[in-house]
């Protein structure tokens, strides 16, 4: 049995102010962004490229959390040293969140996509990959990222 839409929606409502808490309080030190890059040419690397950015942010621009997974983690999960996980992102709903076309937009022959994440480890930031996108939970969705390129 499914919730109603407008229950779903106050839930999420909820989840969202919720998890603003720990970005007001300074516990969020990474910035997260979508990088979608678009080359010129037919296909990836070809011609020039062209970037755009679009943050992940939680209720009031508060950046979601990321959790780097330790070695155990890494090893069961078959990921790479770095690999990180960033949520819960709230899904969007009547107050905000994150539509899912934000997180896996469309990819055409000549688009790439990637999330930058900046904070202390990563000051310049740096590039990954979205290894796995879990959307199997109503009030929440989560990225499981691996580093793309070495800071």
């Amino acid at each position: 049995m499914s919730l109603p839409s407008s229950r779903l929606d106050r839930y999420r409502r909820i989840a969202g102010r919720a998890r603003r808490v720990p970005g007001e309080h300074g516990l969020r030190p990474y910035s997260v962004a979508i990088v979608i890059g678009t080359w010129a040419g037919a296909y990836v690397g070809r011609g020039g490229k062209f970037e755009t950015t679009e943050p992940i942010t939680e209720l009031g621009g508060f950046p979601p959390k990321v959790r780097f997974l330790n070695e155990e983690q890494r090893t069961l999960a078959g990921l790479a040293d770095g690999a990180c996980t960033v949520g819960p992102i709230t899904p969007d709903n009547s107050s905000g969140g994150t539509a899912f076309s934000e997180l896996v937009p469309a990819v055409a022959a000549q688009v790439e996509v990637h999330v930058r994440i900046t904070g202390p480890a990563y000051p310049q930031g740096a590039l990954f990959a979205v290894k796995e996108v879990k959307t199997d939970r109503a009030l929440h969705w989560t990225l499981v990222c691996v580093p793309s390129e070495k800071s």
